[in-house]
């Protein structure tokens, strides 16, 4: 076990060093910057040059991957180009938090409500139950999660009026972001489990269990479900990682001051470190996740071990 947790570290080291100098040196190619004057009409070109040589980006690009590896290892991502005294630390402090609340409470709905709806449609196979779920889990991964966003947004806040969409004052601004977060994930979990549990209602271990006389419920939860839940614990991972660092197009559609909706807007701004700063954070964010998820998985099933 220790040698698997080993090679996955030093896969997801390797993995972080080469997302933090793809990401440095696009995020240099592309064309403009934070203080060319094609971005700041109204100031003065010596101006922004003055600001671009205090932080260093009259330098040579080598010369500021170095120093930038510099401050990285110190845990000092850089200060913002477009905030003044802030610091991108203090930006994931502050957002981090508040995208993990939301993301939290749909990764425990999706697995709430996604889990059961698999299992029930595959112990009703082919009749009303199972087709309403699959057809629900097929909406669900094919639909762009925009697109649910606004439907939703324009149903309960146009046009009923039940719920707000700004910020996340009241328990009630919480429903509509995590429905919307939660609405592909219930979609897929609940397609993977029924699938896992049709194939292993089908064990020779589960008519086993079944000859001996065992409920229908003590067969399915102790034995069927048991194996079946293998392909949801592999997706927990990336599911987790995704949801707890906040959605994009979600933050930003119902102004959620979480880490996502920063993200974004530092990419119209073309504030370097930002951007950089909370790419690898979410890549190291994710690659944990994923590790936990790897170790997870080896200590359910032993064949893991085996095959490394």
């Amino acid at each position: 076990m220790l040698r698997y947790i080993l090679k996955r570290l030093i896969a997801g080291v390797l993995t972080v060093i080469v997302l933090i100098t793809i990401s440095f040196f696009l995020m240099h190619m592309m064309p403009g910057g934070p203080f060319s004057p094609s971005e700041q009409k109204n100031v003065p070109p010596e101006l922004l040059a003055r600001v671009a040589a205090k932080y260093g980006l009259d330098r040579p690009v080598g010369e500021q991957y170095i120093e930038y590896w510099k401050n990285l290892l110190r845990g000092d991502f850089g200060i913002s180009y477009k905030k003044l005294d802030t610091t991108v630390n203090e930006t994931i402090a502050y957002g981090f938090p508040i995208s993990m609340r939301v993301g939290l409470v749909a990764v425990i709905l999706s697995l709430v409500v996604g889990i059961p709806l698999g299992v029930i449609a595959a112990i009703r196979r082919a009749k009303l139950w199972d087709l309403s779920a699959m057809a629900f889990a097929t909406i669900g991964i094919s639909v762009p999660v925009f697109v649910i966003s606004i439907l939703l947004m324009y149903l309960f806040a146009g046009v009923l009026q039940w719920l707000p969409t700004y910020g996340l004052a009241s328990w009630r601004h919480y429903i509509l972001p995590v429905a919307c977060l939660t609405f592909t994930p219930i979609a897929y979990i609940a397609r993977q489990t029924r699938s896992s549990m049709l194939e292993a209602l089908e064990q020779d271990y589960v008519r086993t269990a079944r000859a001996k006389g065992l409920r229908e419920s003590a067969v399915v939860l102790k034995h069927a479900l048991k194996n079946a839940i293998m392909p949801v614990v592999m997706y927990l991972g990336p599911l987790v990682a995704e949801l707890l660092t906040g959605s994009f197009v979600v933050e930003k559609l119902f102004s959620v001051p979480g880490i996502g909706r920063y993200f974004v807007q530092s990419i119209n701004d073309r504030d370097y470190t930002m951007v950089l700063g909370i790419t690898i954070f979410f890549g190291i964010f994710v690659i944990v996740c994923n590790l936990i998820a790897d170790i997870v998985y080896a200590l359910i099933d032993p064949r893991v071990k085996i095959s490394e």
